[in-house]
């Protein structure tokens, strides 16, 4: 019983040496001592095979003389070449009872018996598909068979050999493969990389180093997202899950490398295939920045004008036809013509015109907004594409702002300068025209405008549909809504981030027009701003807030405090520190109960009279609020010197907190900014409980959004809970 564990152990021992990759010759020396274990007055032979020339050499026999050992090498293998050449030969064991009379052994039997071997019992030693490794073999030194249990032993002493030779070569032929693929990997120019089936670096070669800065250290473990623009993380999920699918991808996407800088890659994914089954991803990306800058740098020169650095007539007339084939709706375009610029060419030279072209190109592309699209056609002529709605309704006056400000005079040099401009404006719907004739249409009210004595505007008669009568029409009936008490106050509540209790209120102005029907803020502001009625708006709302404020504070125990939001226009005004100060006077409202809302793009001109102003309503005991932090060029160092209590993360950031990873680290970048400045932190927008435990977990201050309550006129007001949501 203790013979046939020794001997279980002793081939488990084996097969774990076999598994462990553990070299041949110590595998050999093992199954030596199993056969020795078992025959101790055995010697253990094994003769590798070589196909190159059909021979076996002896590469193990402890005991062997070094001329025997020598006599063993290169032997040709053959039906009569001792026993372990015929046994190689006819792959079949063979058994020598007595060397000393085998016809086989006549070549070999003088220094086998030198040796002391008197008999030799040989097995071949071959793979499952019969190709010959070798032969195995045992010597004894005195004339002998095997028993049965012997011959069982050196077969399966025969059987381990040949699976460890298998697995040697296996890994041989691994490793030349791997090799190939390594000196693949290793030396690409690109970035080759293997990710794993959860789209983590496996692996990255020298050149991902040095086109993104990163070495495989860094990258390891990492997933590819975190290199990637935010914005192209679906195109490269897409492309990934197809290469998981087994098929071959091919995109492009914006990276980081290890400085933070962008740059543009492009991918291909391949599938790693093992045994039919993706098991993982290949992946090859190209640094591709400065090919797409050399296109883009050739597309520029086509389509913008060198001296301003703005579109050409070919640019305009692309985003032009773009913006009619999407169908979005009316459209304006101004044609610019200045007038009496040939003269100051041709009088003052080239350089003194060039100089006053880029100046006009800047004064019309400080007036304009982002989404307007400007371009100089040629000479002395500009173009202007309106495609927003709120815009396009605001063309005429728009226009009249643009006569003004080329009016006024240009310093170049030492020379100061007078232009006017003729406009000409087509106004139509996407669909009814196409880009040439839009922009054909403006040139025909240009000639009318220079027909009518320069420095005037004219519309093509032919494009003047409603949208133009209603917007003209709106501005009339917006003058008599403020006369006629046609406006009303919606109050939206201001909740303590934790407890959910209301303290305090922002006052929205609502339009119910008395056949319209309620007019939404979005079709009245930005026509109320552009035409200067902004102001009794603004002065509206404010008194009417303040009074209203007294009867909801009335018999509360934490008197609520209001906020207006005050127009840039009216803030700048001449006397609108009497009219706070007149609205709290009238009211009797103390005015530490009084917020108001200015805008940071307001704030942050840096305007020192700006500040003056913001202080002196400080210290009547106002607050004062940056509403939309966050949308505009934020200055720290002004934010640090202007006298206000609270900012307002503008809704944007909030609005995918809980998902968006940038927006989120925005808003926390605020947060904590703000409460190292003594600030409040307002967060707007809300609208899911997933939101408010985000920003109560971020330590916001002050809730306000859709989740809580809408804006609400004053009675509905005065019914909602202290609490929000109501517990």
């Amino acid at each position: 019983m203790n013979h046939i564990l020794a001997e279980l152990a002793d081939q488990q021992k084996i097969q774990d040496m076999i598994a462990s990759h553990e070299p041949f010759m110590a595998i050999l020396a093992e199954v030596t001592k199993m056969v020795a274990r078992e025959m101790p007055d055995a010697t253990v032979t094994f003769m590798l095979y070589d196909p190159t020339d059909d021979t076996i050499s002896l590469v193990a026999g402890e005991g062997l003389s070094e001329a025997y050992r020598r006599g063993m090498q290169r032997v040709k293998i053959g039906p009569s070449v001792a026993s372990c050449g015929r046994a190689a030969y006819a792959q079949q064991v063979v058994i020598t009872r007595d060397i000393s009379d085998d016809p086989n052994w006549v070549n070999y039997r003088e220094s086998a018996l030198q040796e002391n071997l008197r008999a030799c019992w040989s097995i071949p030693v071959k793979m499952t598909n019969d190709i010959l490794l070798g032969t195995f073999s045992t010597y004894h030194p005195v004339p002998c068979t095997p028993t049965d249990d012997q011959l069982v032993l050196i077969m399966r002493a025969a059987g381990l050999l040949a699976f460890a030779l298998a697995r040697t070569q296996d890994q041989r032929a691994l490793r030349i493969q791997s090799q190939r693929y390594q000196s693949l990997f290793n030396y690409h120019p690109d970035a080759v990389f293997e990710l794993d089936l959860s789209g983590r670096f496996v692996a990255a070669n020298r050149g991902s180093e040095s086109i993104a800065g990163f070495s495989e250290e860094h990258i390891l473990g990492l997933h590819f997202n975190e290199f990637l623009k935010a914005e192209d993380h679906d195109t490269a999920h897409q492309a990934f899950d197809q290469a998981r699918k087994g098929i071959p991808q091919y995109y492009e996407v914006g990276a980081y490398n290890i400085r933070g800088d962008e740059y543009l890659i492009e991918v291909t994914n391949l599938p790693i295939i093992v045994d039919n089954e993706v098991v993982g991803v290949y992946g090859i990306a190209k640094d591709i920045t400065s090919q797409r800058e050399s296109e883009l740098k050739l597309h520029f020169q086509r389509t913008h004008d060198l001296l301003t650095g703005l579109p050409n007539r070919v640019g305009f007339e692309s985003r032009l036809s773009e913006d009619l084939s999407l169908a979005k709706g009316h459209v304006a375009v101004f044609l610019i013509n200045l007038d009496g610029f040939a003269s100051i060419n041709d009088g003052l030279g080239h350089a003194v015109g060039d100089h006053l072209l880029q100046a006009v190109a800047n004064r019309l592309a400080d007036e304009l907004e982002p989404g307007d699209f400007l371009a100089r056609f040629a000479g002395d002529e500009f173009g202007v594409l309106l495609t927003e709605r709120s815009r396009v309704e605001q063309a005429l006056p728009l226009v009249e702002s643009l006569l003004s400000l080329l009016a006024k005079p240009f310093v170049i040099d030492e020379h100061v300068l007078h232009v006017s401009a003729s406009i000409g404006v087509a106004l139509g719907q996407a669909f009814s025209k196409n880009a040439s004739e839009l922009i054909q249409h403006a040139h025909l009210a240009v000639r009318e405008a220079k027909a009518q004595g320069r420095n005037t505007w004219e519309w093509y008669i032919g494009d003047v549909d409603s949208t133009v009568r209603e917007h003209i029409e709106l501005r009339r009936e917006l003058l008599e809504a403020v006369e006629h008490d046609q406006l009303v106050l919606y109050y939206q509540p201001l909740v303590d981030a934790v407890s959910g209790e209301i303290t305090s209120l922002e006052a929205l102005v609502r339009w119910r027009h008395p056949e319209r029907g309620m007019i939404p803020p979005g079709d009245f502001i930005p026509l109320a701003e552009s035409t200067g009625q902004i102001i009794d708006l603004d002065r509206w709302v404010l008194w009417r807030a303040c009074q209203d404020l007294e009867s909801i504070n009335a018999g509360r125990k934490e008197p609520l405090t209001v906020a207006v939001n005050i127009s840039p226009v009216h803030f700048r005004r001449n006397g609108f520190f009497d009219e706070v100060k007149q609205a709290l006077d009238e009211s009797g409202l103390n005015p530490e109960k009084l917020e108001l809302e200015v805008t940071e793009g307001l704030m942050m001109a840096g305007s020192e009279k700006a500040i003056e102003l913001l202080q002196n309503i400080r210290n009547l005991g106002v607050r004062v609020a940056i509403d939309d932090f966050g949308t505009g060029f934020s200055s720290l160092s002004y934010l640090r010197q202007l006298p206000i209590s609270k900012i307002k993360i503008d809704r944007s950031f909030v609005l995918d907190i809980d998902s968006g990873r940038e927006n989120a680290a925005i808003v926390e970048g605020i947060i904590t900014m703000a409460h190292h400045l003594g600030l409040e932190v307002v967060a707007e927008g809300i609208e899911t409980e997933r939101q408010r435990n985000d920003l109560v977990n971020r330590r916001c201050d002050i809730l306000q959004g859709f989740y809580f309550s809408r804006p609400v006129p004053l009675a509905e007001l005065l019914k909602l809970p202290q609490q929000l949501p109501e517990a």
